[in-house]
């Protein structure tokens, strides 16, 4: 039996992503004898892929392909019970379009690097986010992140590039994306509870953050660690659309926070809703709508990470 199923979406990237499969098969060699790759045929396979390996004691799952194809993955280990997800390893293979977590988790660009992390990174607990709302078809749904869960603008974003695609990569096809948001960016009155607190008023936007990036490569929470029980909750309040303007660029820096209008505190629990439509940004994906509630979930599985002393060679 293999220990390790590589995940590979060959729609990420714009198909680039069977090319760097192989490529660092290539590069791999014998270390890859204890390894199987699958590919996924269409939206939601790879949670199948993922839950009937571990099922099966598959022991490490990697997603070669961006955010979203390590989100399906994430949603089919999610379904099995809690001791054997928190044996299955997690790790990816960068080749999408975003690739926001292999940059929070500082993940090395080069074959060498990413087989050294294969063969000696460290496992350690990742916290995840759930949040339960409609779908697109009305009904109450639940789905999981592991970077952000956002909602206003970001969910505008979403539902945008959900039909043109990001043909010019992620972080340029994410840019012009949301400069034509912000065009249009009208702030809306929402009804917020953070653990208890109420934040209701108008804002532009708010994003759950378990890791820094989104986007790919908007540094939108600088500080977020993903292993401390707490997502860290940005929110944009009303403000001009120059103001608006004038703060994007910011957020590439994560300069933002020291803007007025734009706050960060950290929650275990948000519920939310508004009296007009509000959509919402699944790691990437246009997914849902409000109301809705999101959670934390302290360290609900476990991910192959750099050790804490490597730095070189960060994506």
């Amino acid at each position: 039996m293999f220990q390790t199923l590589f995940i590979l979406n060959p729609a990420a990237g714009h198909g680039r992503a069977s090319g760097v499969w192989e490529a660092f098969k290539a590069a791999a060699g014998a270390h890859l004898a204890d390894a199987a790759c699958e590919r996924t045929r269409g939206p939601g396979h790879a949670a199948e892929l993922a839950f009937r390996a571990a099922e099966a004691g598959v022991s490490r799952l990697v997603a070669v392909g961006g955010d979203g194809t390590f989100s399906e993955m994430l949603e089919g280990v999610m379904r099995l019970p809690d001791a054997i997800r928190r044996a299955t390893e997690l790790a990816a293979l960068p080749a999408g379009s975003g690739c926001d977590l292999a940059r929070h988790l500082r993940y090395p660009r080069d074959h060498a690097g990413l087989l050294e992390l294969f063969r000696s990174g460290e496992r350690r607990g990742l916290d995840v986010g759930r949040v339960r709302c409609p779908g697109p078809d009305g009904a109450l749904r639940e789905r999981h992140f592991v970077n952000i869960a956002a909602f206003g603008l970001a969910g505008e974003v979403a539902r945008r590039i959900k039909t043109t695609g990001k043909k010019l990569g992620g972080t340029l096809s994410y840019a012009l994306s949301s400069g034509h948001a912000l065009l249009a960016a009208r702030p809306v009155f929402m009804r917020l509870n953070a653990d208890g607190a109420d934040l209701s008023g108008l804002y532009h936007m708010g994003v759950l953050a378990n890791t820094s990036y989104m986007g790919g490569g908007m540094l939108v929470a600088p500080g977020a660690r993903d292993d401390d029980g707490a997502l860290d909750l940005v929110l944009v309040g009303g403000m001009s659309r120059l103001k608006l303007w004038r703060n994007f660029p910011r957020l590439y820096r994560g300069t933002h926070l020291r803007e007025p209008g734009i706050t960060l505190r950290g929650v275990k629990v948000l519920k939310a809703s508004a009296d007009v439509p509000v959509y919402l940004n699944i790691d990437g994906e246009a997914d849902g709508m409000f109301p809705a509630e999101f959670e934390v979930l302290p360290r609900a599985v476990t991910v192959l990470a750099p050790r804490r002393h490597a730095e070189r060679g960060k994506v």
